[in-house]
């Protein structure tokens, strides 16, 4: 920070809630805006030509493709300010309550996360206390992981029960061998494998094959 005035960019792709931002922090005397974007590639040149200490990040800012695709580009842009090694700190405003986006977030470097509901006072309590560089959490952002590490700490206590058939395969999945490998392997069909796998993935709470040998490599089962 310069002079303990906290340089700030706002990327915001909805006009009147960024209005809404400047106009609250217009008359704050230690917060200046020193720039805004309203996508991803503006943030991109902005975050070029634009030093500041404290990115306030809205997670939903939409990034389009030639092809007409798109997807929610927030993460994209925290990825890009920690390959590049800038010298600010992120914080997240979003409406997005799932754990694994907040999860997100904070892998990719984010020191707070808010939800826009969120009141002026904290507000201005998050942008003070991220550019110090600690992390700030809403109180519902942290109710949200709490819940989260309750959760899972009882998923492994109570453990996970699988047939003598469901670690057969769950080993050979871990070894890397195909659903195809594995049917001729076992002398199955193939569609059973693929079954089996579901029934797996679902006890494990995993969001793939991938996912599913991580977890059961953590949680000790092969």
């Amino acid at each position: 920070m310069t002079a303990s005035i906290i340089r700030l960019i706002i990327i915001e792709d909805h006009t009147l809630l960024l209005q809404g931002y400047q106009n609250m922090l217009a008359d704050v005397e230690d917060i200046r805006i020193v720039a805004t974007a309203a996508n991803y590639y503006d943030a991109i040149s902005t975050l070029r030509t634009n030093p500041c200490d404290v990115l306030l990040l809205d997670l939903s800012m939409p990034l389009r493709f030639k092809n007409g695709e798109s997807r929610l580009s927030g993460l994209d842009l925290l990825e890009h300010v920690r390959k590049e090694n800038l010298t600010l700190d992120s914080l997240v405003i979003s409406t997005h309550r799932d754990y694994e986006i907040i999860k997100n977030t904070m892998t990719l470097g984010a020191k707070g996360y808010v939800f826009k509901n969120i009141d002026y006072p904290e507000l201005l309590e998050a942008i003070r206390c991220v550019a110090t560089h600690k992390k700030y959490l809403q109180k519902e952002v942290e109710s949200i992981i709490e819940s989260k590490m309750q959760d899972e700490s009882r998923f492994i206590e109570e453990g996970i029960r699988l047939t003598p058939r469901e670690k057969e395969i769950l080993k050979l999945l871990g070894d890397g061998m195909s659903a195809e490998k594995i049917a001729e392997h076992l002398g199955l069909v193939r569609y059973t494998i693929e079954e089996y796998r579901k029934k797996l993935i679902k006890k494990f709470r995993a969001k793939n094959t991938t996912n599913l040998i991580k977890k059961a490599c953590d949680y000790k089962y092969i």
